[in-house]
Order: C-alpha cells, then sequence, then structure tokens
C-alpha cells in the first residue's frame, strides 16, 4: 500500500510539472509563430486565439491559487514568494502589452514572460542565487578591478592612437568598445591598435581579461562546491536523525556521522549486495523494505535497519544477498570510512560490531 502511494504521488508530481510546462510551450510557440512574416491571415488568428487561451488559462490558476490559499496570511504569503510572483507577471503580461504596445501584433510578444515559469520551481537558480549572494564581496571586487582595468585600457588606447585612428580612438568614451572587446577576449577585430604601444596595450588588456575571469570562475566555483556540500550535509542529517539507531548519538558524533555517510535511492528489486562478493561498504535503512536471502526463511529489514556490517567487520565475504522490495532510501558507509570511523567513533562501531555478533550467531545456529 505504501509502495502504490509513492507511486501515485511521483505520478502526480511529474503531472504537475508537465502540465503546467506544456500549457507554457504551447503559448511561447504560438506567439514564436505568430511573428513569422509568412503566416497568412486565418493562421495567424488561430495562433492569436492560441495565445489568447493560455492567457486566461494562466489567469484563472493565478485566481484560483489565490482563492484557495488558507487565510489572507496565506495569500500575503503566496504573492510575497517567487512562484507568486512569477505567476502574478504572466497573467499580467498579455493585459499590459495590449496597453503598452503601439501595435497588437507586438502585444502578444509579452507572452515572453511566461518562460519565467520553466524557472520558478528551479532547485538550480535558487542555488545560484545563493552562490552569487554568498561570494558577492569577491563578485563585487573582481567587477570593481574590471572597471579600472577597462577604464584604463580604454584611456591609454586613447593617448596610443588618437593620432593614427581619430575616428576609432578619438575619445576616451569611444576607445572603450575596444576596451572592453580586448579585455573579455572577444576579439571582434573591427577595431585595431596600430602603433607599437597601442599594440603592446592590447597585449597586456587581453591577458589582464583572463586573469580576471579565471579569478571569477574560481571564486564561483569555490561557492558552488560548498553550496552543494552545505546541501549534502543538511540532506544527510535530516536522514540520519530519522533512523532509530542515531537518535540516542549527540549532535557530535551525528555530525562525524553524517560527513561519511552517502544517500542512495534504489528501486524496488534492486539487489544492493550479492553472496560471496568482497564486502566494501554497509547500509542503513532510512525508508522502504529489503529482504536478506537466508536459510531457512528470509528476514525482512524496514526503516532504522541496517545490513552489510559482517563483511565489514570479519573481512569475510557477502554472506548473503539483499534485495530491496520495495523504493528505498539507504545511507551508505564505505569500508575506509567505516574504519575511519572506528578510529574517532568507537562507541558507534561497538554498537554496530555488538548486532553483527549477534546476527553471525544467529546465522550459524540456523545453519
Amino acid at each position: 500500500m505504501t509502495s502504490m502511494n509513492s507511486i501515485r504521488s511521483r505520478r502526480w508530481r511529474w503531472l504537475s510539472w508537465l502540465l503546467p510546462n506544456t500549457l507554457t510551450t504551447v503559448g511561447v510557440l504560438a506567439m514564436v509563430l505568430g511573428t513569422s512574416p509568412g503566416v497568412d491571415a486565418q493562421f495567424d488568428g488561430i495562433l492569436l486565439a492560441i495565445v489568447i487561451a493560455v492567457a486566461a488559462a494562466l489567469a484563472i490558476e493565478f485566481l484560483v491559487c489565490l482563492w484557495i490559499a488558507p487565510s489572507r496570511r496565506g495569500r500575503r504569503a503566496y504573492l510575497s514568494s517567487s512562484k507568486g510572483m512569477v505567476d502574478l507577471a504572466c497573467a499580467l503580461a498579455l493585459p499590459l502589452g495590449w496597453l503598452l504596445a503601439p501595435d497588437v501584433h507586438d502585444a502578444r510578444l509579452f507572452a515572453l514572460v511566461w518562460t519565467l515559469r520553466y524557472i520558478s520551481h528551479s532547485t538550480g537558480l535558487t542555488l545560484i542565487w545563493r552562490v552569487m549572494i554568498r561570494s558577492r564581496v569577491a563578485l563585487l571586487s573582481i567587477a570593481g578591478l574590471f572597471l579600472v582595468v577597462t577604464l584604463t585600457g580604454a584611456t591609454l588606447a586613447h593617448v596610443f592612437e588618437r593620432e593614427t585612428q581619430p575616428q576609432m580612438f578619438g575619445s576616451v568614451g569611444r576607445a572603450l568598445w575596444w576596451a572592453i572587446v580586448t579585455l573579455t577576449t572577444t576579439g571582434y577585430g573591427d577595431v585595431v591598435p596600430t602603433t607599437i604601444w597601442g599594440r603592446l596595450l592590447a597585449g597586456w588588456v587581453m591577458v589582464g581579461g583572463i586573469v580576471m575571469f579565471a579569478l571569477q570562475a574560481g571564486i564561483i566555483a569555490t561557492a558552488f562546491a560548498e553550496e552543494l556540500q552545505r546541501r549534502h550535509f543538511l540532506r544527510t542529517w535530516e536522514l540520519v536523525i530519522s533512523v532509530p539507531f542515531f537518535r540516542d548519538l549527540g549532535a557530535a558524533a551525528v555530525a562525524d556521522i553524517v560527513r561519511l555517510l552517502q544517500a542512495r535511492d534504489v528501486n524496488a528489486g534492486t539487489v544492493v549486495v550479492r553472496e560471496g562478493e568482497p564486502g566494501d561498504a554497509m547500509y542503513f535503512i532510512v525508508s522502504g523494505e529489503a529482504t536478506v536471502r537466508v536459510a531457512p526463511k528470509p528476514v525482512v529489514l524496514g526503516p532504522g535497519s541496517f545490513f552489510g556490517e559482517m563483511a565489514l567487520l570479519f573481512n569475510t565475504p557477502r554472506s548473503a544477498t539483499v534485495v530491496a522490495t520495495q523504493p528505498s532510501v539507504l545511507l551508505v558507509l564505505d569500508i575506509a570510512d567505516f574504519h575511519q570511523l572506528a578510529g574517532r567513533r568507537p562507541e558507534f562501531v561497538n554498537l554496530i560490531e555488538t548486532e553483527g555478533r549477534l546476527r553471525r550467531d544467529q546465522n550459524v545456529t540456523a545453519g
């Protein structure tokens, strides 16, 4: 029953993502096709009707979300959320187009706002925003350096090239285009220094641009890695504390364990460990169910149970095959991390060892 509910929940989430995005895609596609010069009047009318229908559906969706909010506070929370603001912008896009666009055909171009729906639920954009906020000081420093180098390059280029190319370098404002193009290493080739000093300056500006963009990329990459590590830690922490085996441990012990565990989602029917294989990890069940195929009767393990520890403790091959009988979330402890944890948290490993010896004795007795 739990498995069926999980499958239905995943299907509903998939449909709730597919249907709005399909509606948005149809509307945006109709807007794009409507700008083609070869479209006849009849087909253009159909495309316009599609755009209007999608606009009406988006407006109705926004009003329904506003109506079903549980209270006035809920409505304010919805309107102040990213989803609420995007829904409001999409509902008002076409009416604003009709009010502001001088040509009625240009009004449909406001349907471009609907593409915000693709990213309103994106966790990736939230991640990017957090990365930019966390590294804003360093990024602003790089932006300031970029501005200084651009103005310096444009000023020096004006000094070196104004006599030979007054049309391109006659003022610092005109030289700014060359400085920006050169600093970004785009190199359109429409403006090129001709004097020796101008060419030396161009080389300096290009190298400076490479260095600045390399610094910027390094800052963003480091911030991304830190944010992903933070998210992984928080998600694993939530999974760990949901396992009864870990609840009696202190926060410091849990923090040590969280850094070593890896979350893994497995489907029903997946063979997690196979009898006879070398033991390289042990597993904790957060949710779902797994069956240990041992004689004379298979053992069913539920949330909070763990398996695979005997191969790590006693350095022996896997003594049984374990199959996930339901979609499950497992926490995996690698053998290297297990031995590292044994040195730092011996009380944790002692609990696992006690349980492992008990199971081994039971298996010997049953055999």
